[in-house]
């Protein structure tokens, strides 16, 4: 049996269940699922899809990373990517695991930095390549 035929499989046969469970999992983790789950809840197959990928990349009991970690990470990439709902689960869910303020902070800072930077490169490419068209047009124009 293929994959996608496994997992079409499971998504009938215990699709429904799968999707109370991983919602109450959702809830028990953060307070309450976040709006990318509940819309996904709607379809049971993009829901576990994504659900099942999330964990696996972000809750793995045996991956290299500890949970503190991967919740800075997250805050890392939520405040890079302007995730207000999630920076906000997430530094929650980061201070219940004891992570401190002060790690908090830093990891928003660096994010920032780095988002920052970003943006720098792409308008400052930008503008040496509209420059350098406009400078070689008013060139020609003069000649």
């Amino acid at each position: 049996m293929s994959f996608d035929e496994e997992f079409n499989k499971l998504v009938e046969e215990k699709g429904d269940e799968a999707v109370e469970e991983m919602m109450s999992q959702l809830t028990e983790l953060y307070g309450s699922p976040p709006l990318v789950a509940r819309v996904l809840a709607e379809d049971k197959l993009n829901f576990l899809t994504c659900v099942l990928k999330d964990k696996a990349i972000l809750h793995r009991e045996d991956g290299p990373l500890n949970e503190k970690v991967t919740e800075l990470l997250v805050i890392s990439a939520a405040t890079a990517l302007r995730c207000e709902h999630c920076i906000e689960q997430h530094i929650q869910r980061a201070y219940e695991l004891g992570v401190s303020k002060k790690a908090v902070l830093q990891t928003i800072m660096i994010a920032s930095a780095i988002a920052e930077t970003s943006s720098w490169s792409t308008g400052f490419r930008k503008y040496r390549q509209v420059t350098a068209k406009f400078e070689s047009k008013s060139k020609k124009s003069k000649s």
